[in-house]
Parts: structure tokens; sequence; C-alpha cells
């Protein structure tokens, strides 16, 4: 008996650019359609705090992808179950219905996601079905180890690696599918998950592979000159895909490719700068697939759990609502709300001054950017978040207290990014934008809070906890 191929379909709802799709078409055949599962689990969602409006941007383009995969001859079944623990059977379930010797999966990284695949691995094996697993979401995959064996701890050291094996394997890529019978497009259930509209991103694979191509050929080479200025505007915005599968950073990494004859090297500064993000973000996944105790709330430097954070709910709703009286810090909390997207220097900007100035718990700001950021990433979200914490691996250190009013001068200037988002500066002048306090207190205005802290003496607090860990 011939193998015979299906798909268990994640977080990667695209034809392009996924290795598991492409593994299945090829044991398959042009004349036999490629049978696939997608299990969509509100629960797990819900544990992972997905945000209503990333939840919006996932159905509006599994809303495209059920046309695009049944034209393609994916015959496609969606499946809403209660809990992971159920996958199994569901699983086996699919297997036993199109009679299949294998079942493809891409893989994902956090603890649960790996507890998953491993229990439905041994339901398949019970029934002599292979489960082959691809790494369609990294461009290098969690293979990358110290001399030693043992995962990188710091980023630098881990970037190199990566450079090289990049450099050694060259750029991943799976052959585009090859036309067949067009099969009956999916019906997709009624899910109960609150939704938020993302209508401002576009969904479709041309849409985003073009909004991809259009960044790095036309505005990457600004990247490292103007990535911090939250006022221009000028990062890609293409996160929100690769954290919905609509976009694989294979793509990314082969249009950057088309750059460099020498990539990963040999780049302009501003297209090398954006890799290293794309770098970044690989990194996190990386110790989220080896380190399980950060998918549990865990810090990476065990000794910093025992930090005593402060339990401030007020001071926390304040920096929540964007009312913390620092104007650069409530413009990017106010982007957020309004938009469920924050500029990345921002947010690490309102990251620090959670964790440094309040003494909150950098827990409580993970899972608010988690339950809010249509790009929510667990692992990158969580690495970010400690990074800022200095709790974390490669983490910026516990003395690196951001000072919110001197970062706001240095990447808001003019103040165009605070008018835009705090109403009621929006006539406040340049010289006054970044603290302006006097300036409202001579305007007799009580409409816009003043500081809810000394950063002075905030700062000390902070470094005198970390001492005393």
């Amino acid at each position: 008996m011939s193998d015979y191929a299906g798909v268990w379909l994640r977080n990667d709802l695209r034809l392009s650019a996924n290795p598991a799709l492409a593994a299945a078409s090829e044991v398959n055949g042009e004349q036999r359609c490629i049978p696939a599962l997608l299990l969509i689990c509100p629960a797990q969602m819900d544990e992972h705090d997905w945000a209503p409006i990333k939840w919006d941007l996932y159905v509006r383009q599994l809303e495209a992808f059920v046309v695009e995969a049944a034209e393609q001859g994916v015959l496609l079944h969606i499946e809403v179950i209660d809990s992971w623990r159920t996958a199994g059977k569901s699983v086996k379930r699919f297997a036993e219905q199109h009679g299949l010797t294998q079942v493809h999966i891409n893989a994902e990284y956090p603890v649960h996601e790996q507890r998953r695949d491993r229990a439905v691995q041994g339901v398949l094996q019970l029934m002599q079905v292979a489960l082959k697993v691809h790494h369609g979401s990294v461009i290098v995959p969690p293979v990358v180890t110290t001399q030693s064996g043992q995962v990188y701890q710091k980023f630098t050291p881990f970037a190199r690696a990566w450079r090289d094996y990049v450099a050694q394997h060259g750029v991943p890529r799976s052959a585009p599918l090859p036309k067949r019978a067009a099969a009956k497009p999916a019906t997709i259930p009624e899910i109960d998950y609150p939704r938020r509209d993302s209508s401002a991103w576009a969904v479709g694979e041309a849409n985003a592979q073009q909004v991809l191509r259009d960044y790095v050929n036309n505005q990457s080479s600004h990247y490292a000159a103007e990535r911090d200025m939250p006022a221009l505007d000028s990062t890609s915005r293409l996160s929100a895909y690769w954290e919905i599968g609509l976009l694989s950073p294979w793509q990314a990494a082969a249009v950057l490719s088309e750059l460099s004859p020498t990539f990963p090297f040999g780049l302009d500064k501003g297209a090398d700068t954006w890799l290293t993000e794309l770098i970044w973000r690989e990194f996190y996944s990386h110790l989220m697939h080896h380190v399980p105790r950060l998918s549990y709330g865990h810090a990476f430097l065990r000794h910093t759990d025992a930090m005593q954070w402060r339990q401030d709910n007020e001071g926390f709703q304040r920096w929540c609502d964007g009312k913390t009286g620092f104007p650069l810090v409530d413009a990017g909390m106010r982007q957020l709300a309004a938009e469920g997207w924050m500029h990345n220097r921002v947010r690490m900007i309102v990251a620090h001054f959670l964790v440094k100035d309040l003494l909150i718990d950098w827990r409580w700001g993970e899972r608010f950017f988690m339950q809010n950021l249509i790009d929510g990433s667990f692992a990158a979200n969580n690495g970010g978040w400690q990074w800022s914490a200095s709790t974390g691996t490669d983490a910026a250190p516990y003395f690196r207290v951001f000072n919110p009013t001197l970062q706001s001068e240095k990447f808001d200037p003019d103040g165009s990014y605070i008018r835009k988002w705090v109403n009621e500066l929006k006539d406040c002048p340049a010289k006054h934008i970044h603290a302006p306090g006097n300036w409202l207190k001579q305007q007799g205005r009580t409409d816009y809070p003043q500081p809810m802290v000394d950063h002075k003496q905030a700062r000390e607090r902070v470094l005198a906890a970390f001492k005393s860990l």
C-alpha cells in the first residue's frame, strides 16, 4: 500500500512556505488531494491570552484560506475542541477517515503544545501512522547549541551561530503546490471568542507577501536609522502575520537574500538590523522550546522569582489606561488601546516604567500585552518583558533603569508621537511636551495627570529591591 499523507494545521494558515503542506503534497502526488485538519481550541487561546483583535485577524485569514486551499486541492476540515487533551482523538479520527499513513505538522514550541504533540504521536504510533514534524515558523530550527551542547543563553553568540547555520544550509524553501483538482471549501464553525476589528491589516497570502516585499525593497534600508522613532512609524508591522502563520519568516529570508549574494551577510545596515530583529524572535522561540519553565510564568533567572513586587492595582490600572503623567508612556498605552499595536521602542519604555518605576510584577504587563496586541507572541512577548524586567536571558542589567522623560526627549524630540495619542497635550509646546507638569499648572488645567511617581526615588527603590536578591 502506498503512503498517503495528511496535514494537521495550526497557526500556519498559508499555502506557500508551508513545509508540512509541501511534504504531504509530495507524498500524495498531483492526482490525490491533501486532507488537512485544523483544530481550534478556544480554552487554550484563552489560557494564552489571545487578544480579540488577533483572533479577528486569524478568522479573517481563515475565511480567505479555506477558499484558496480548496482551489489547490486541500480537503480541509475544521473542528472546535474543548481541550488539547482531546486532540489525539480528533487526529486519530482524521487519520482513520482518510486512510492516512502519515500526518505532517509544523512544530509549535510552548510546553503545552509540545506535550499535546507527543500525546498525539503516541496515539498515531498505535495506528502505525507516522507523525512528521517540520519547522515552518522559524528560519533555523531549534537545533543550534553551544560547543558543549547547551542552549544559548546570550543573544549575540546565538545570532552568530544562527547566521553561520543559514550560511551553511541556505535559506529554507518549499516548492509551490502543484495544481490539483479543486476540493470543497471547508465550513468554518461558530466559535465563541471575542473579536475586535482588525481590518487595518490586510489578509490573503498575495496581499501579505506584497506587503513584505514592498517593505524589504523600499523601506528596510531606513530601518536602522528610524526604527526607534515612533512618530516615523518605520517598522514593518509584519509581526502580526508571523503570529497567525499568514507569512513564514522563511519568506522574509527569501526576499532579504535577493539583496545580498552572501546572505545572511552582506546586507546594508538597515536590512541587516531588520534581520537581527527576526533573529531575536527566533532566539525567544528556541528558548521556549528548550526551557519549559518559561511557559509557566517563571523567570529565566531563577533567583529573581523571589523579587518582592508591589501589589499596586491602582497604579497598574493607571498604566493600562495611559494616565501615568509621563507623556511617552501614556502615548504608547493609548496607541495600544486604539490600534491593538504599539511601536517597539515604546513597548520597551512602557515595560521598563511598569517594572522599574512602579515595581510591579512583569507578568502583569506580559499578560496585558498578550490580551491586547494583534501580534502577541507567547515566546517573544515573554522574552521582551523578561529582558525589560532584568529577569530573563540576556536581560538588561538590573541597574539599567530607563528614565521615561529622557527616553521621550531622545526618541520623540518634537513630541509628534505624543500629540497624536495624548489629546490633552495636542497644544503643548515642544519645550514642555516631555514634562508638561508646570505648563499645565500655568494653564490652570487638570485634565492631564501629574507624574504618578518620582523617577529618581523609584530608581533607588528598584535598585535596592534587586540588590536584596
